[in-house]
């Protein structure tokens, strides 16, 4: 998995990360990561080590991260400032999400095909609202631009919205 990508960031925020588990080569990037101008913000109850060589401390309430992280999403959302194009290279943000009540695959991503298994892998069998088609079309399909925001219905009349604006909802 590697570790934060100090190298190209200019502000790093942590939460309540536990030391002991990579606790000296974390501090040497650190180390060098604000010697290059990096700002770094810990999010600890404690004030830990890196607390304690940290530009900024929130020291939160035990128990309180999630909220703080829903309510930073909720700003970034608002605010505008996400970065789309990482949203739908790399995350479900764009994916469409059944929200039919009556279904039994309500709060399930939509897919084109059922596998007779599933393994432990992702599958590429989900829908994106294509922009320029206005039609739901296969995740990752080459040229197509998806929606990342918006509510939409299938053919069959189910109704769908993305990933993306469940979460700002």
């Amino acid at each position: 998995f590697g570790g934060p990508d100090l190298e190209r960031a200019k502000l790093f925020v942590m939460f309540g990360t536990a030391e002991d588990h990579h606790s000296n080569p974390m501090k040497i990037e650190l180390s060098k990561f604000k010697r290059n101008g990096g700002r770094f913000i810990s999010i600890n109850p404690v004030r830990t080590g890196y607390s304690a060589i940290a530009d900024k401390w929130i020291p939160i309430k035990p128990g309180t991260d999630a909220a703080l992280l829903l309510a930073l999403i909720h700003e970034l959302i608002k605010q505008g400032l996400y970065d789309r194009d990482f949203l739908v290279r790399y995350t479900n943000a764009p994916e469409l999400v059944n929200i039919d009540t009556n279904s039994t695959e309500e709060g399930m991503f939509v897919r084109f095909e059922l596998p007779p298994e599933e393994g432990c892998f992702d599958p590429q069998n989900k829908l994106w609202w294509d922009r320029e088609l206005n039609k739901p079309i296969s995740t990752h399909t080459e040229g197509v631009d998806p929606y990342i925001l918006g509510e939409f219905k299938l053919e069959d009349g189910t109704p769908v919205k993305t990933a993306f604006q469940l979460l700002k909802e």
